[in-house]
């Protein structure tokens, strides 16, 4: 029996991209928001999610940052780069000329601001929930109306692309996340992600003390990162993602010092380290 996997819908989404190629064969089932996907791989009815923790240009997602936190037994299986390549997808036989409504999800619109300011001044920008329904709702528009969206969007809708990577940067990239209910083994080539916060969180030197024991065994810290715990002004949670797996020796004692100067510690998972843009996909 295929594995059940959740993502973000609608179908034509990068979401739903990132799960194909991640798992062709699976049961793939999307969810309207990302707290939906989050609560089904919680909750039992799928076996694993992928979902986007990082935009290189939008930072971390935080709401799933924050699901890992308070999960009890979701955490980062594996991870990879998806390039975002945002597309001007019109009706058959539309120009450039013709275009007066460009509807998208705000994000994309922001993201293609040059394209737009350059190419579509006079055009009206329309925010919608997502880039996917965008290009969907298309088919019963106005042929002067344009979306932005994936070129996989396009795709099933049966429309035609005007313009491909319309995007104001062309490394825009979103790292994508396999949420299971188990880490991987060591590969050899790992990532861990902890979260924490001090025991003592006004006392000088603790952000230095608490890179030390890294520092000290030469593991490279690839993301540092704090955000309120929401539990009073001026208290924060730290994020990183670090070089190695847990269940490596010095991974182990550098976690094990800095453990004795926090309140809270949790590992959100250990996984293999994306390699560039490809995608290791599950194994059927």
């Amino acid at each position: 029996m295929p594995k059940k996997i959740a993502f973000l819908g609608p179908i034509g989404t990068y979401s739903d991209e990132a799960s194909y190629l991640y798992a062709p064969s699976a049961e793939r089932m999307p969810f309207a928001s990302l707290g939906l996907v989050m609560s089904a791989l919680e909750e039992g009815n799928v076996d694993e999610a992928v979902v986007p923790i990082e935009n290189s240009l939008g930072g971390t997602v935080i709401e799933v940052v924050d699901f890992l936190i308070a999960s009890e037994k979701s955490q980062i299986k594996d991870e990879f780069l998806l390039p975002i390549d945002h597309c001007l997808i019109t009706r058959p036989g539309v120009r450039l000329s013709d275009i007066r409504v460009v509807v998208s999800k705000q994000e994309a619109l922001t993201q293609c601001r040059q394209f737009l300011a350059r190419e579509l001044r006079f055009a009206e920008q329309v925010p919608a929930t997502s880039t996917a329904l965008a290009v969907v709702d298309l088919k019963e528009a106005d042929r002067r109306t344009a979306a932005i969206g994936p070129r996989r969007a396009a795709e099933l809708a049966g429309l035609p692309v005007l313009a491909p990577g319309i995007q104001d940067r062309k490394n825009n990239v979103t790292r994508f996340a396999v949420l299971a209910s188990s880490s991987m083994p060591p590969s050899g080539s790992d990532k861990t992600t902890i979260a924490f916060d001090f025991d003592k969180p006004d006392a000088p030197g603790l952000v230095y003390g608490a890179m030390r024991p890294f520092a000290d065994r030469g593991i490279n810290l690839t993301k540092i990162e704090s955000r309120p715990t929401g539990t009073g002004m001026g208290n924060y949670i730290f994020l990183l993602d670090l070089e190695g797996h847990i269940d490596e020796p010095h991974v182990q004692q550098a976690i094990t010092e800095l453990q004795g100067h926090t309140s809270t510690f949790k590992v959100l998972g250990a996984y293999p380290r994306a390699e560039g843009m490809s995608v290791r996909q599950l194994d059927e």
